[in-house]
């Protein structure tokens, strides 16, 4: 799965700080259970619950082998609901407690033991079946159900096309709905094999993991059959159906096929999509050793969807944030790449092999994210992906591991409950990252051979992470039990930095101090390569680099002695290592002067992440930050470092907004970056122009910048060669909406006009929301976190996102702050992990002053009981909150230092 939280773009915004893209998780820290162990309170019943938690999975687990689904769903019931019966059967051991069977929020018609109606107890989550009724041995359990379809994405979710009326289905099962399509034993390490019947209006498509054997066609009903699939884990099953356009690809040695819903099939590029997977399955096949065993690959781009991407076997589920409705930049046709591959990659590393329970979801993920990356870099024209990968998910790694929230990669899971907020910047990004290192570490080769036993050894099963680590191990003919502690069960972020002397022109010692932070002292084992930069004139030369293996607190590099005195010194050249650098004196002197001078772009890229790290850390004034970017940042002519710079100028705007001094700094920090920016749009042409048109829009902040959007919009200013696209002329009404431009309301509705579609009509949505003050803006916060009848996880995220962007509009949140954090509890218990996960976080008050950071540090402590995702989202607040008070407060102090003089 590619997580991805909602945003206002039909793209990523990889940002320096990617809070805002995901919340990480409360702090655990013991080892993942062993599932070896007997089961603790054996005679215990389940409690009720929507959850299972691995003591009752370990249970069932110990009594329960080999099952079988044979499934009918009936989809030909109307808007509401759809309905079924399933067979299960499957091996039964000696029983200590009630047999449970997940099924949430349906309706049970009746079940039957090897043909014969028992009595069962259903209490809204899961049928309990009485002990004693089951004797060991080979049993068939037969369920008639019905049930409601999905509001919240999770299950079977049904959507009907606004524009043209067409109805789309598909499902979503990570980690714990598979129990809404019907009943299951709903664990990743219960592997089945499903047959599928499924009864549908004529004409529509019908996919699931395996292709259909048959369909029976009448007037008005087409009935499908699918074959038994290889044995799955429940999560990865899938069932889609609906009237989606279909391409095709039926010369490739795996039949594939990409559905796209008929009002956004113009949008696809499914040559490009094609061409993706063809390389992907090249690279893939070779590289794990075993080709891929399912007999075709179907993708799928889908509206609603509440993540990026889903690992279905066979049947591969997309956002339509894929779909771009202007022509794709490179960065975006790569970022399409890297989530294809990433999926594709998942069909060997989490659904051949799978994690016995989600205290491995981090490998899943980690592993996935971390080929993908090899698979673009090796197998396709994307050789720059490693660069991305930085700007994406490393520096997301780096922004949640330096959160008070931060955790270990491994960690123990209690219950799928925990499991849905683990898809965090530590799961995939830091994750990835550690893999990454570890392989640079051990070798490339080493990693594949180790891989490959590994996928060998543990093909259609479940494995532990001791089962990935002593397969690393056993390549390596290495002890890895230390590496594995200090990296995989210890949290935090670690800082290098170099220290040298000279004498005579030439270096006499150098050593690299590592440190950590006082809450997580582990010091650890890096392969890294140091690098050593001389000046000529304006270029910095690279002189030396150095592979070198560092631990402890001080790892000394005789090997640098007698080099040239360098004026820039970097313990991290390549980006192999998982570290926050902190730049000597001497460097950051240079680098702060002359960053344009590093030719290599991730070199320079990673300079710039270090000054932006400073300011955010109050270690360097924004404002000297924002000067060192206004000098050079329409020098920069890689694409990649453009955008981060453009991102990290958002955050700085951003901070401005807040801080006490930023009303009289707004205003000349505007007009500087509008001319800036303005003078590249106008000046540039294709993807060039598309990046810094988006970075212009984000940071227009005065009247100036608003005429000249407007003028777009309407045609009135030309730019040769090229028109604003319909999610660019979005963007545009939004920042006019937010910012009250005269007229805005009209061009809203005259966008809607000619926008009639879903996307249009949301964007319409989030421009009302922007736009709103006061009583508006309340009625607006009312909704989204209503959880009525009429509820829906897509609105209410979408009003969230515009409620109080909180830079141009903190001040409309302050007078609701009181309000929005005493509503926590009844949201608590209106609410599921899902929704507090990807809203809850947008309704905290952060408003950049002492007072509101007390505020919420107190909630922190009252709340402690409520929901893991509502704590969480309010100690990030608060710590966000504080570092916004700690850089107005340095801005200040340079101000009060700057009048003394």
């Amino acid at each position: 799965m590619i997580r991805e939280q909602f945003t206002m773009y039909p793209f990523p915004l990889l940002s320096a700080d990617r809070l805002l893209a995901s919340l990480a998780l409360a702090l655990l820290v013991a080892c993942s259970p062993d599932r070896s162990q007997p089961i603790d309170g054996a005679t215990a019943a389940r409690e009720a619950g929507a959850l299972l938690t691995v003591e009752e999975a370990r249970y069932r687990r110990s009594v329960i082998s080999e099952p079988a689904y044979r499934v009918l769903v009936d989809l030909d019931r109307g808007p509401d609901e759809f309905g079924g019966r399933v067979d299960i059967d499957f091996k039964y051991g000696k029983e200590s407690r009630p047999l449970t069977v997940d099924f949430r929020n349906g309706t049970v018609l009746s079940v039957s033991l090897d043909g014969q109606p028992i009595e069962f107890a259903y209490n809204g989550h899961f049928i309990s079946l009485p002990m004693g009724l089951l004797a060991s041995g080979s049993r068939r359990l037969s369920i008639e159900y019905e049930h409601p379809y999905s509001q919240d994405g999770a299950g079977l979710y049904r959507y009907q096309d606004p524009q043209d009326g067409r109805i789309y289905l598909y499902t979503d099962f990570q980690p714990y709905s598979a129990n809404r399509l019907f009943p299951h034993f709903d664990q990743p390490d219960l592997k089945a094999n499903y047959e599928l019947t499924v009864r549908a209006p004529a004409g529509w498509e019908v996919v699931s993991t395996a292709r259909e054997s048959s369909i029976e066609k009448t007037e008005s009903t087409w009935t499908w059959e699918f074959p038994a699939t290889l044995p799955l884990s429940s999560y990865i099953f899938s069932l889609h159906a609906g009237e989606y356009a279909v391409f095709e690809d039926a010369d490739f040695r795996y039949p594939m096929r990409l559905f796209v819903r008929q009002s956004m099939a113009q949008y696809a590029d499914p040559a490009f999509w094609f061409e993706i997977s063809r390389q992907g399955f090249d690279y893939f096949d070779d590289y794990f050793g075993l080709p891929y065993p399912f007999e075709k690959y179907d993708q799928l781009i889908v509206p609603d969807f509440i993540a990026g991407a889903m690992e279905n076997v066979g049947a591969v589920t997309f956002s339509e944030n894929k779909l771009f409705r202007g022509e794709a930049t490179r960065r975006e046709r790569m970022y399409i790449a890297n989530v294809i591959m990433h999926e594709m990659a998942h069909m060997w590393f989490g659904d051949i092999t799978t994690m016995a329970w989600w205290n491995g979801l981090w490998l899943n993920e980690s592993f996935a994210t971390y080929m993908a990356e090899r698979a673009l870099a090796d197998a396709t024209e994307f050789k720059e992906t490693w660069h991305q990968f930085f700007i994406g998910d490393k520096q997301w790694a780096y922004s949640e591991d330096q959160l008070v929230t931060t955790h270990p990669i491994e960690l123990p899971v209690g219950d799928t409950e925990e499991a849905t907020t683990y898809f965090d910047g530590i799961t995939y990004g830091k994750g990835a990252s550690v893999l990454k290192q570890l392989g640079f570490l051990l070798g490339d080769d080493v990693f594949r051979r180790a891989v490959r036993d590994y996928i060998a050894t543990n093909a259609w099963g479940n494995t532990e992470l001791e089962d990935f680590m002593g397969a690393m191990a056993g390549a390596a003919d290495r002890n890895l039990d230390h590496w594995t502690r200090d990296w995989l069960y210890n949290a935090g972020l670690n800082t290098v930095e170099a220290r040298y002397e000279c004498e005579a022109g030439v270096i006499s010692s150098l050593s690299l101090q590592q440190s950590t932070p006082p809450e997580y002292p582990t010091l650890r084992e890096q392969r890294t390569v140091l690098a050593l930069f001389t000046l000529d004139g304006e270029r910095l030369v690279l002189q030396r680099e150095l592979p070198l293996v560092f631990a402890g607190a001080q790892t000394r590099v005789p090997e640098a002695e007698g080099a040239p005195c360098p004026d820039f010194v970097y313990p991290n050249y390549g980006d192999y290592a998982y570290i926050k650098v902190a730049l000597d004196e001497r460097s950051l002197a240079t680098v702060a002067a002359h960053i344009m001078g590093l030719e290599d772009p991730l070199q320079r890229n990673m300079a710039w992440y270090d000054l932006y790290q400073m300011m955010r850390d109050a270690r360097l004034d924004l404002t000297a930050y924002l000067d060192i970017l206004a000098a050079n940042i329409t020098r920069e002519t890689d694409l990649n470092v453009t955008a981060d710079l453009l991102s990290n100028l958002r955050s700085g705007f951003s901070y401005l907004y807040q801080v006490p001094t930023g009303a009289e700094l707004l205003p000349v920090y505007a007009e500087r970056f509008e001319a800036l920016l303005w003078q590249q749009v106008a000046g540039t042409a294709g993807d060039a122009r598309q990046l810094w048109l988006q970075g212009y829009i984000e940071v227009a902040n005065n009247d100036t910048a608003w005429q000249r959007l407007e003028d777009l919009l309407q045609g009135k200013l030309k730019l040769d060669g090229f028109e604003l696209d319909q999610d660019q002329r979005w963007r545009v009404v939004m920042k006019l909406s937010e910012h009250l431009w005269p007229g805005h309301e009209a061009l809203a509705a005259a966008e809607l006009a000619r926008d009639g579609s879903s996307r249009g009509k949301e964007n319409a949505v989030r421009a009302e929301v922007l736009s709103a003050r006061g009583e508006d803006k309340y009625q607006w916060m009312t909704e989204a976190t209503d959880a009525g009848d009429s509820y829906s996880l897509r609105r209410s995220r979408t009003i969230a996102s515009g409620l109080f962007p909180y830079s141009s509009q903190r001040s409309l949140a302050a007078p609701f702050a009181v309000e929005m954090i005493a509503q926590l509890p009844g949201l608590d218990s209106a609410h599921d992990t899902t929704y507090h996960d990807r809203v809850t976080y947008s309704l905290l008050p952060r408003l950049c002053t002492a007072e509101n950071v007390a505020r919420l540090k107190a909630a922190v402590e009252r709340y402690e009981d409520l929901n893991p995702a509502i704590v969480r989202s309010l100690k990030i607040a608060a710590q966000q909150d504080e570092r916004c008070v700690n850089i107005g407060a340095r801005l200040q102090l340079a101000a009060e230092t700057v009048s003394r003089r």
